[in-house]
C-alpha cells in the first residue's frame, strides 16, 4: 500500500514541476515587454512603457519626453525660436488660472521643469493674474532676453509663436499642450533644428 502512495506523490511532484516550468517559460516568452528603441538625428530614444515616456541621453543627461521628435517636428515655430530659449538659467512659464485647459497646462509646465532641471535650468511657474496658490504673477510683459516667458494658452492650432518678446505656446486640445512642451524641449536641447 505504501508503494501506491509513493507513486501518487511522484506524479504530484512531476505535475507541480511541470506547472512551475510551464508558467516560467510562458512568462519569459510572453510576459516580458521589450523596450522599444527609436533613433532620431543619431539620438537613441528608449520607451518606458510603465511610465508612458521616451527617455534619451542628450548632452550626457537623461531627458524624458511624452512624444518622439518625429511626432512634434511639424509643430509650427517662429524663426529665432531656439536662440531665445537656449543658454538660459531660468525660464518663466505662465497661464491663465481659469483656463479650461489648466490641468494639461499644469502637467506640461511640471514636466518642462523636471526635464530642464537635469540641465541646470530653473522653470519658475506662475499665473497671469493674482491667485490663492501663492504663485507669482507672470505676464508677457515680464519677458526679457535673459529670462524669457513661455505663455501656455488655448488656440485654434498647436503652435509656438512670438508676441512682442513673449513666447506663446498654443494648443487646441489637451494632448496638444504636452506636444508643445516636447517641441519646446527638443528645440532647446538641439534635437530638432
Amino acid at each position: 500500500m505504501k508503494e501506491g502512495g509513493q507513486k501518487k506523490n511522484w506524479w504530484l511532484i512531476i505535475f507541480i514541476v511541470f506547472i512551475m516550468i510551464g508558467t516560467s517559460v510562458s512568462f519569459v516568452f510572453f510576459g516580458v515587454q521589450q523596450d522599444e528603441v527609436v533613433k532620431y538625428n543619431g539620438i537613441k530614444f528608449v520607451s518606458s512603457p510603465i511610465q508612458n515616456i521616451w527617455i534619451a541621453k542628450i548632452s550626457g543627461r537623461e531627458a524624458a519626453f511624452s512624444f518622439l521628435p518625429a511626432e512634434v517636428e511639424g509643430i509650427k515655430v517662429f524663426d529665432d525660436f531656439q536662440p531665445r530659449l537656449q543658454g538660459k538659467i531660468e525660464i518663466d512659464a505662465t497661464y491663465d488660472l481659469n483656463s479650461t485647459y489648466r490641468e494639461p497646462i499644469a502637467l506640461a509646465q511640471h514636466q518642462l521643469g523636471l526635464t530642464l532641471a537635469q540641465y541646470g535650468i530653473f522653470v519658475r511657474k506662475g499665473f497671469t493674474s493674482n491667485n490663492s496658490f501663492n504663485l507669482p504673477v507672470i505676464s508677457c510683459s515680464d519677458s526679457t532676453p535673459n529670462v524669457p516667458v513661455v505663455y501656455f494658452r488655448h488656440g485654434n492650432a498647436t503652435s509656438i509663436h512670438l508676441e512682442n518678446d513673449c513666447i506663446i505656446a498654443e494648443a487646441a486640445e489637451n494632448a496638444g499642450f504636452i506636444m508643445v512642451k516636447d517641441r519646446l524641449l527638443y528645440g532647446m536641447l538641439g534635437v530638432i533644428k
